[in-house]
């Protein structure tokens, strides 16, 4: 009985946290927006966060240089979770992992042409 009292309480705080972190999500993107930033998230098809330190990335280009791109990676959190140091120390990691390449394509008929292969 008491096993029963204690998943049925670990699934309602399950359940808490997961609307918790949506709901900051959906307000950190509200205020990228706001301030002209372009943002993509990596939560699965239902809404769930995947299990790497990237939550969000934004994007926006300069307003006094248009071919400079500034790049933002996110941890969001929600209600009382706060980062913690080695939290932060991996996401200042991830930043360093980033991998910027170029590519373009031409669409002369029917189908669209990279110049390089797209993973």
């Amino acid at each position: 009985m008491e096993k029963d009292e204690n998943s049925l309480k670990w699934r309602e705080a399950q359940k808490k946290a997961h609307k918790t972190e949506k709901n900051a999500l959906t307000f950190t993107k509200y205020q990228l927006n706001k301030k002209g930033w372009k943002y993509i998230d990596f939560q699965s098809k239902r809404g769930f966060p995947r299990t790497g330190i990237i939550d969000l990335i934004a994007v926006k280009l300069d307003r006094k240089d248009c071919d400079k791109l500034k790049i933002m990676l996110f941890q969001v959190k929600g209600g009382s979770a706060r980062m913690n140091k080695e939290q932060i120390v991996r996401l200042k990691n991830a930043v360093k992992k980033v991998e910027v390449s170029y590519n373009w394509s031409e669409k002369p008929d029917s189908t669209v042409r990279f110049e390089h292969p797209i993973d």
